[in-house]
């Protein structure tokens, strides 16, 4: 170990001359850690601090004799640097890189300056403000994370999630394809609830049945979601809003359904309306994204009164594209997405076309922002 240079003797500003006290130090010594021995040798005084928050001043007082500078010590508002000849020491650089001299004896070398209390209190009331505000913010953020129900998502939920995903949003007006239509039969809506007129021969499950020729796709299937409760609901980390519910029928791989693992396979999904309300578009978007979270395949959501109001929603270029056809338009899409969708099963991979409109995976388009939870 280096031998010990002459000790440096050291005064907290404020503080009387009796009570001056000795450091020792070698060659390697840096200012910083010269704080850092002052820290623990006047660890009872300074425990309301951290050691870097000390500042220390090189002054050459004699206490031999009476002079200005002595007198000034006993002046706690004195000016460490006007009225006391002190120099800031950097706390990078080495004590025997200062004190190239052996020090004087009798003489006061180093001034210590502690925060000052105010200060020191006001800083900890802030550190205890910012601890509340945190408190506040996590119990906010579990708040955000409550279980939201897709059917009653609106539009300051839908603002959140699609802020959080970076999605931009656009209206397509048409996009070039050529769609082989035929005259399709609009559903007959009852004075019932949409959910009660599910079933039967008159029912709007054996009218998509119908006008999607579903039996003539030997891969595809027709599912029934609305039992489902859970079928679109998504997990604690994944959205910004914890998502749960489920839509109403989906086009799934046919094999999907009996292995009861339908949202892996969702190719197509239909939220049905009475009458489309704004609010619903909201759900519709928000069914497209768990959709695509769990599904395999890029998803196509369906948002229709089953009439005359078709809208269909995707996923390409980091944005939610939208699109409005009448009826016959949007069947003839509907059933070449499917055709598409049944090559796959044929073995055709070499032939098959991108199904239209052209659309990606979430998951390979955007990456969340966890500044905006």
């Amino acid at each position: 170990m280096p031998p010990k240079k002459a000790p440096l003797f050291c005064l907290v500003h404020g503080d009387p001359e009796t009570s001056v006290f000795g450091i020792k130090y070698d060659k390697n010594t840096t200012v910083d850690e010269f704080k850092e021995i002052i820290y623990i040798k006047k660890k009872n005084a300074l425990a309301d601090i951290d050691y870097p928050d000390l500042t220390l001043y090189q002054v050459n007082i004699d206490l031999n004799t009476q002079n200005l500078q002595r007198t000034a010590l006993t002046d706690p508002n004195a000016n460490i640097a006007n009225d006391l000849g002190g120099q800031l020491l950097m706390p990078t650089r080495k004590v025997e890189a200062i004190f190239t001299t052996a020090p004087a004896d009798n003489h006061i070398h180093i001034i210590v300056e502690v925060p000052d209390a105010t200060n020191r209190g006001s800083a900890n009331e802030d550190i205890r403000n910012d601890i509340k505000e945190m408190k506040k913010d996590i119990k906010d953020i579990k708040k955000d994370k409550s279980v939201v129900n897709i059917s009653s998502v609106n539009y300051e939920s839908w603002e959140r999630i699609q802020s959080y995903l970076g999605l931009d949003y656009e209206a397509v007006t048409d996009f070039d394809i050529e769609l082989t239509t035929e005259r399709t039969n609009a559903f007959q809506w009852n004075d019932l609830v949409e959910g009660a007129q599910r079933d039967g021969e008159q029912g709007y499950l054996n009218h998509l049945r119908t006008i999607l020729q579903i039996a003539t796709f030997r891969g595809l299937g027709l599912y029934d979601a609305t039992n489902e409760t859970s079928l679109l609901s998504t997990g604690n980390d994944i959205l910004p809003i914890k998502l749960s519910g489920t839509t109403d029928v989906a086009i799934v791989d046919r094999h999907s359904i009996a292995l009861q693992m339908p949202e892996k396979h969702i190719r197509i999904l239909f939220e049905l309306k009475k009458a489309i309300a704004k609010a619903d578009t909201y759900q519709a978007m928000a069914e497209l994204i768990t959709a695509d979270l769990k599904s395999v395949y890029s998803v196509l959501a369906v948002l229709t009164d089953l009439n005359d109001d078709w809208r269909f929603y995707w996923l390409e270029e980091g944005r939610i594209k939208a699109l409005k056809l009448p009826r016959d338009s949007a069947v003839a899409l509907i059933k070449r997405n499917m055709s598409l969708a049944n090559q796959e099963f044929d073995q055709q991979e070499a032939e098959i076309e991108e199904p239209l409109p052209k659309r990606m995976k979430l998951k390979h388009i955007v990456v969340p922002n966890p500044a905006n939870l």
